[in-house]
């Protein structure tokens, strides 16, 4: 069946906004359209667009570029691929780019590109669900194709997980486009999904500013500040705001007074007093800027004057939490305890949930009284966050290194914390530091059966069970250097887990007591938990002193294995090879002795497999080729121990293949091996006689 025909959609161009750089490569997008030279087009009207973002007709054309290279991919070349990403780009430039009227303008052909794009996405069997997009969209944009991949981003949205991604993502690339309306959109809807996004917000906030949405922008540059450290870069950011804010109002005493909360934020406390100075003047009833100045004043260490500055509020407004909390704390900063709890007292009368006074006065206890003192007070006095403020006070004398205080808080956190893993993980640091790891082990294994997926508390048995077992081994590796091997042995068995090394350790152990079977159970064992060459080649070396030459070849052949360059690997295989050859022949050799031919053949030739260069192999089996008169073969056996091996205990072999080359009627060469036989051979016996008639017998056979 023949497939349809992607259909073009062209949209009507509208007319362009007159700007030197702008009409140039707007004029060269048509030109190259116009000659159907779809690439370059696309490049001016994208070059267009970033002049001014706003244009219809260079959007228009841009879509119209796309669509036509889209739909020659798809009907000239069956590129599916490429045409789809086309037409996700324009989708992109019709749906996502412009405002809402052009896209209801766009309405009939978003239906057709659309419609194109499916088609093409049927004909590659794409999977178009949600992950698989958000993926696809990933990878375009790491490609530069940013269009096609924002488009794909928003049809990832039917996965929950994607939506705050998908938008983020959609915000940056608009920003690339040059298209910042739309990128603030984007990272306003991805912010509402995740509102404690900083890195978000922070993108959020700085686009606002560039558009010159102020209002906005400091609402978010503030927000960013209240949750993080002082950012030298959106202070100075605010101040420009503020700085423009007050040359607009130059009487505003709210202004004045959050441009001098800037400049002290930024450490500038001289040009911060100048401001709160300037708006009490401004606005003398200002009660926030006197505090202001009070903290400021903290801030420099000058606590008495912050003191008198926080009374000038508290006189007309002795309630005011914020004036009796900073003066608290200014007292506290001066070491008078006394004056910061009654402080802090009248915070929490004012404001019983204050956590800061809450906090003030658990911090000065801390300091003032015993630690079953201040278990008593909490107890009292924190009613259901006396569980948090006990585990605080523990981590609190933990880092002072009083450990047996910080243990005992610890437990009794946890019997007002019994589902906190935090506090079972840092109560067994505790204990392990004191070297109790029998106990801090006990505490984290009933960690573990509460919150048996907590990667704290894995992580913490992990890391106390390895400083445990370090301690263990370091007691086995003594007794070891001093020739304990017996009381060593049982040392390395206490640590847990059992690893390459302790079972190594176990091994040389017994191989120094003499017990070669027991050091090659556990040099096993330590091979198998640590493929290793050298292990392997041990376990050899001690098969090899059993005679066990199969299990010796075998673990030989495991060590080259895993070193091919194993120098005594190689030495002791070579040896192996030796013995199992000589056992071998010696076997043949008996078994020939016996007429057992076959048997006698058959191990001749797994000598030989073994070890071609061994002479005797070949002389005995050309001897039993003999004894089966099959003599070509025995000759070039004969010939082959010949080459290897031309000692004088060998010239019988001269002898033996005459008579074979006699046999077969080929004298000439009986002859000349006759001849050489007799010139090697120098015992006077029956072989030399004959050898010798035979040759003047076949003195003149040709």
């Amino acid at each position: 069946m023949k497939k349809a025909i992607l259909v073009i959609c062209s949209i009507l161009v509208l007319a362009q906004p007159v700007f030197a750089d702008f009409k140039e490569h707007y004029d060269l997008g048509q030109q190259y359209l116009s000659n159907y030279q779809y690439s370059g087009a696309i490049t001016e009207f994208k070059s267009a667009l970033r002049i001014n973002y706003l244009d219809n007709s260079a959007r228009i054309g841009l879509v119209n570029s796309y669509l036509a290279r889209g739909t020659n991919y798809a009907n000239n070349e069956k590129n599916w691929a490429k045409a789809a990403n086309d037409y996700r780009s324009a989708l992109f430039y019709l749906i996502y780019y412009p405002n809402s009227t052009a896209v209801s303008n766009s309405s009939q052909a978003i239906v057709q590109v659309t419609s194109n794009l499916n088609r093409c996405l049927a004909n590659m069997h794409f999977d178009t669900t949600p992950t698989n997009r958000f993926k696809v969209a990933k990878e375009l944009r790491a490609e530069g194709d940013f269009a096609a991949a924002a488009y794909e981003f928003n049809q990832s949205l039917a996965e929950r997980t994607n939506i705050k991604n998908s938008f983020q993502e959609t915000g940056d690339i608009m920003k690339l486009l040059g298209n910042d309306q739309k990128a603030a959109e984007f990272y306003k809807k991805a912010v509402a999904i995740d509102p404690n996004d900083i890195d978000l917000r922070l993108s959020y906030a700085k686009i606002l500013d560039k558009i010159g949405n102020e209002d906005d922008a400091v609402t978010e540059y503030n927000f960013i500040l209240s949750k993080t450290s002082d950012n030298k870069d959106i202070l100075y950011a605010l101040e420009r705001i503020y700085k423009n804010k007050l040359e607009e109002n130059p009487s505003d005493a709210t202004i004045t007074s959050n441009l001098g909360a800037i400049m002290q934020k930024e450490g500038n406390y001289d040009e911060a007093l100048k401001y709160y100075s300037k708006a009490e003047y401004l606005n003398p009833s200002d009660v926030n800027t006197r505090i202001n100045v009070g903290t400021l004043y903290q801030q420099k260490g000058d606590y008495k004057t912050a003191i008198t500055a926080y009374d000038s509020v508290l006189i007309m407004f002795p309630d005011n939490v914020n004036a009796n909390l900073y003066k608290a704390q200014a007292y506290e900063a001066m070491g008078d305890t006394t004056k910061a709890l009654d402080q802090y007292k009248k915070v929490t009368a004012l404001e019983p949930d204050n956590l800061d006074a809450k906090n003030g006065m658990l911090a000065i206890t801390q300091k003032t009284m015993t630690p079953q003192e201040f278990l008593t007070y909490v107890k009292a006095n924190s009613g259901d966050n006396a569980g948090n403020s006990i585990y605080e006070y523990a981590v609190q004398l933990h880092k002072d290194n009083k450990l047996d205080d910080a243990i005992s808080m610890y437990k009794e956190a946890l019997t007002l914390l019994p589902n906190n893993p935090e506090v079972y993980a840092n109560l067994a640091i505790a204990q392990s530091q004191k070297k109790e790891y029998t106990t801090a082990l006990a505490t984290l294994k009933t960690a573990s059966a509460k919150f048996p997926d907590n990667k704290q508390i894995k992580d913490t048995l992990s890391s106390i069970s390895s400083e445990a077992n370090d301690i263990v081994l370091d007691s086995a590796a003594d007794l070891y250097n001093k020739g304990e091997y017996e009381n060593a042995i049982k040392k390395y068995l206490e640590a847990i887990p059992q690893t390459a090394d302790t079972n190594l350790a176990i091994a040389s152990a017994y191989q120094n007591l003499k017990n070669n079977d027991k050091a090659i159970e556990y040099y096993k064992k330590a091979l198998a938990l640590k493929p290793d060459t050298n292990t392997a080649y041990y376990i050899a070396a001690l098969y090899a002193d059993k005679n066990d030459l199969q299990n010796a070849q075998y673990y030989t052949t495991k060590a080259l294995g895993l070193n091919k360059n194993n120098a005594d690997a190689i030495a002791l295989q070579k040896e192996l090879k030796e013995n199992i050859s000589s056992t071998q022949l010696q076997d043949a050799i008996n078994l020939f002795d016996k007429g057992s031919y076959e048997q006698s053949l058959a191990l001749l030739n797994k000598v030989i497999v073994a070890d071609p260069s061994n002479a005797y192999a070949f002389y005995y089996r050309g001897m039993i080729y003999d004894a089966q008169k099959k003599y070509s073969p025995a000759i070039v056996d004969y010939k082959k121990a010949l080459s290897l091996n031309n000692s004088p205990d060998l010239s019988v072999i001269y002898y033996l293949i005459a008579v074979d080359y006699d046999t077969l009627k080929q004298y000439v060469n009986a002859r000349s091996n006759y001849q050489l036989f007799i010139s090697k051979y120098k015992t006077e016996d029956d072989y030399r006689k004959y050898a010798v008639s035979r040759i003047a017998e076949l003195k003149n056979v040709k």
